[in-house]
């Protein structure tokens, strides 16, 4: 029996970040499973290689092309193909990894996870004949039931957390109750990929300029209820982490093995359990790990006082990103439903400054129920949070994507702009320049865009000023990211 976990190309449509990326930590930690209980399994990353960005119209896809991908499912003769299902504006190259295989072999039990499958199981399934099965929630137990199943021709109807095709009707089994403790897993299958190849890639730049850097995983699940959030639907609302001596054995792993210098923290809410986390900073200043590591999917801000920030700061922390959504506390209190204190955050701001560490902010605008003041209040107090705490400002424009609250209030009142597919979603607002999918009473998709253009105008002013101020952060950014000074020239300029 052997298992092939794909990874498929990416697209990016016009006015996107540039294409970044890292490990397939999903299908590594599947693979660690499958590897573990003695199956044979091959992880094909189609995104992260050598290959040059391919143009089509508008839009770039990086990685692979299907033609490649085709030949390597020939040559590896896998029984049955995983593929990675990352988000809806991403799913089509899924589909097309999932078609291909039927076509090498109609016999390849073909599977699909990720939030966009756990969200619509039964739709999806409906609309794609290829896919035979799809993963709802976390995978790595139910891949390895799923493939015991297959390998003893035993039917499906007892495995937890999947929806199949049965008689062409699509069955949705009852849901697997999450995993309770995190610490059963093993660590991603490191040893099943390059990864040289990853830590030193030129093609495809990851986040920042950081070197041989990674990312890691140490909790699931966030008990907050941001309206926008669509985690809860594949990853809980209980919070469950590894323990604080797994997280350091981890680390300590890949820093012996690989030469890790520096670590992404990509948990939706790796501040949650104070405790732990201080555990975790305790841990790497008494090892002496030598890494930099960075919160890039954001904490929150009110967790962060200023004697646990020296701490990070001891332990190796390059920057912080915060959640802040929205710089109008009634929006914040009402609409987005995040308990935050703004002041909170300008507290965090203050004593992150006279730390001397980078900070960064997200921020949304193009809610139902905001008024165009509303959002200029949040790029007011972003400007302001740049302006005197030097607050890098990361603003996006709402985004319904399925299954969240937000989704739900826009189909209800008829907001949405278009329905939601992959070309819609990936050239909507996941940043200033995108198209928002939102139009109420109170605003048009083209006034929050024109809000945001002109918010990014005067936020990379401030970013040139404070280059000014601080020659060593200017000789840092020409060397390491010599765009980012040409974009704030151009934008000064025009």
């Amino acid at each position: 029996m052997k298992i092939l976990l794909i990874n498929p190309p990416q697209t990016f449509y016009p006015n996107s970040e540039p294409p970044a990326g890292n490990l397939p930590l999903g299908l590594m930690y599947l693979a660690a499973v499958l590897d573990k209980a003695g199956y044979t399994v091959e992880i094909l990353d189609a995104f992260m290689t050598d290959s040059k960005p391919k143009k089509n119209g508008d839009t770039i896809t990086v990685g692979l092309s299907f033609s490649q991908i085709e030949t390597e499912i020939q040559q590896r003769k896998p029984d049955i193909v995983g593929v990675s299902g990352p988000f809806t504006s991403q799913i089509t190259n899924t589909l097309k990894v999932c078609k291909l295989t039927k076509k090498v072999n109609p016999n390849i039990l073909t599977i699909v996870g990720g939030p966009h499958a756990s969200t619509v199981p039964k739709e999806f399934l409906e609309k794609n004949q290829t896919v035979d099965i799809t993963v709802i929630g976390e995978g790595e137990h139910t891949l390895l039931e799923i493939v015991k199943h297959f390998e003893n021709k035993k039917p499906l109807n007892s495995i937890l957390g999947i929806a199949y095709r049965q008689n062409n009707t699509v069955i949705v089994n009852e849901v697997r109750p999450f995993l309770e403790n995190l610490d059963e897993l093993p660590y991603p299958a490191y040893h099943l990929v390059n990864m040289e190849h990853y830590l030193s890639n030129k093609e495809i730049g990851y986040r920042s300029f950081q070197k041989r850097a990674i990312s890691m995983v140490t909790s699931r699940g966030c008990p907050f209820n941001c309206c926008f959030c669509s985690v809860h639907l594949h990853m809980g609302k209980k919070f469950r982490a590894h323990s604080a001596q797994y997280v350091l054995n981890h680390i300590q792993h890949v820093v012996d093995k690989y030469n890790v210098k520096n670590i992404f923290f990509e948990d939706d809410n790796l501040t949650f359990d104070l405790n732990r986390f201080e555990t975790i900073c305790d841990g790497l200043i008494e090892r002496r790990i030598k890494i930099g590591w960075e919160t890039p999917n954001g904490v929150r801000a009110d967790y962060l006082n200023a004697l646990l920030l020296k701490k990070m700061k001891q332990a190796g922390v390059v920057s912080i990103f915060v959640g802040v959504e929205s710089g109008d506390q009634e929006v914040l209190n009402k609409i987005v439903c995040k308990s935050l204190k703004l002041d909170m955050v300008a507290e965090f701001a203050k004593n992150a400054k006279r730390l001397g560490l980078k900070t960064g902010a997200f921020y949304i605008i193009g809610f139902p129920g905001e008024k165009k003041e509303n959002m200029q209040r949040t790029v007011d107090f972003a400007l302001m949070l740049k302006q005197k705490y030097d607050v890098g400002m990361h603003l996006f424009t709402a985004t319904p994507t399925f299954g969240t609250k937000l989704y739900e209030q826009c189909k209800t009142h008829n907001y949405l702009t278009a329905d939601l597919s992959c070309d819609t979603l990936g050239s909507s607002a996941r940043q200033p320049l995108g198209h928002s999918l939102i139009h109420t009473n109170d605003f048009t998709p083209q006034e929050v865009k024109e809000i945001a253009q002109q918010a990014l105008k005067k936020y990379k002013k401030l970013s040139l000023i404070n280059l000014v101020k601080n020659p060593k952060k200017a000789l840092q950014t020409i060397y390491h990211q010599p765009q980012l000074l040409n974009k704030y020239l151009k934008n000064l300029f025009s």
